[in-house]
């Protein structure tokens, strides 16, 4: 039997709310439309639609966070939901501020111990992540929990004066990939009045000619584009005429010379978006740190090694809880990124965010460098995404994906992080429309 996704509902099923389907079917059956491999749909009915809308208007419309040495007023009800419904938390104590952290490995080993005895197995979504960053996990979600994304979305693009507009007949959002393989699919959003919501892949063998996926986009010119700075270089290099509202960047670490290079070809702001598949979207890059956009989960930096929280503004670990995902109730799950909590005017930032494991690196004459000099300094240049990684022998070897920085430009930089104390061996690997490419990713044999 095939583990991957698979497709057993109608489209009526898919889109209950929704009597018109015709631009769900013109999105699909345009002469340029690629040659979509999957089919996805809310599956939203009248409550459910009802509870996307309450959960927006609770925590979005009027947002109301935690102050230093204080929780949100809603972790002790929270709390006694997930020790009362949730087999996991069960037997751990109810002072939430003993609870002990769960980890990846938890909700992989034992992803039916978080689902909520409450939660309605008829709903159950289940989300395959990429691995990129680890093994893979499955996600379990409801149509709820799944839709809120789109109010997240909507949170950020408000700080930016711009809005989502909805009903049929017009595209709110493109996911834009650039990969050898994945799913795609056209669909619509109900939440959205039935605009149409695109997953594609620039990746040739996807179309039927070569200049098919450009035309696809400007006949729709979605109002977001959504994707990594990967896929945004990648589409860039097919100059496609396109009107965007915003640009959203996930996934990888967005360069400030990719984000400047891509405002200004498509002339809107480009948002550099830090989410998780376990909760959706946290924050965005907005000047002292991450802008935190969820008043429904509370963030706490915790020692990376021990159950410890640490004092406001040290940097740690970052352990989030809450949600709205009956599915994946959230207590102090620690996400594998780092960085310190600043809370300024009410509103917390992470700070030098960084994801994964936070690794020194050494010049030959041991001093130690921070992957997050290297993050900084590397900043600057319109790279997509790369791999650094140093070797027993203090080496260092670099793969960055570009379509303009040359190796020579690289090496100064680096010799110059490295202090010129250091051996670099640098390979610029070409973006293209179907990249294997990974996320950024530091690593040393020397830890």
């Amino acid at each position: 039997m095939s583990s991957g996704p698979q497709i057993a509902l109608t489209d009526e099923e898919r889109f209950p709310l929704l009597d018109d389907l015709s631009f769900l079917n013109a999105l699909r059956q345009d002469v340029f439309a690629p040659k979509f491999n999957f089919k996805s749909g809310d599956r939203l009915n009248a409550v459910q639609l009802s509870k996307v809308h309450s959960h927006k208007i609770k925590y979005y419309n009027e947002k109301v966070f935690w102050n230093e040495g204080q929780s949100p007023d809603w972790i002790a009800d929270y709390l006694k939901w997930c020790i009362e419904t949730v087999p996991f938390y069960q037997n751990k104590g109810d002072d939430f501020n003993s609870f002990p952290t769960v980890s990846r490995e938890d909700i992989r080993n034992f992803p039916y111990l978080f689902v909520s005895n409450e939660a309605n197995l008829n709903e159950l979504l289940v989300y395959h992540t990429s691995g990129s960053t680890g093994p893979k996990l499955d996600v379990l979600f409801d149509a709820v929990s799944q839709a809120s994304w789109l109010p997240q979305i909507e949170s950020v693009l408000k700080d930016f004066n711009i809005a989502i507009t909805e009903g049929k007949n017009t595209t709110a959002i493109a996911l834009i990939c650039a990969q050898e393989k994945t799913l795609t699919y056209a669909s619509l959003s109900t939440y959205l009045e039935g605009a149409g919501i695109l997953k594609i892949n620039l990746n040739p063998s996807e179309w039927n000619r070569p200049d098919h996926a450009v035309k696809y986009l400007e006949k729709y010119n979605p109002q977001i584009l959504t994707g990594d700075p990967i896929a945004f270089m990648a589409l860039l290099d097919l100059a496609p005429q396109l009107k965007p509202k915003a640009l959203i960047s996930s996934a990888m670490k967005l360069t400030t010379g990719t984000k400047n290079k891509l405002e200004n070809y498509f002339k809107c702001p480009v948002i550099d978006l830090y989410s998780l598949t376990e909760c959706r979207n946290i924050a965005y890059a907005a000047g002292i740190g991450h802008k935190v956009i969820r008043p429904d989960l509370y963030l706490e930096i915790f020692d990376k090694h021990k159950d410890v929280k640490l004092p406001y503004g040290e940097r740690g670990e970052l352990v989030v809880t809450g949600g709205n995902n009956p599915f994946l109730p959230l207590i102090r799950y620690r996400t594998g990124d780092f960085c310190s909590l600043k809370i300024e005017n009410g509103v917390p930032f992470l700070v030098d965010l960084e994801a994964r494991n936070p690794v020194v690196f050494y010049t030959k004459s041991n001093v130690k460098i921070n992957n997050i000099d290297i993050s900084n300094c590397l900043s600057e240049l319109p790279l997509a995404g790369f791999k650094i990684h140093q070797r027993k022998d203090k080496s260092i070897s670099f793969l960055g994906y570009s379509n303009e920085v040359t190796l020579q430009e690289i090496t100064e930089v680096l010799k110059t992080i490295f202090k010129n104390d250091i051996d670099v061996l640098v390979d610029i690997q070409k973006i293209s429309q179907n990249n294997i490419g990974e996320k950024t990713l530091y690593s040393s044999e020397l830890i």
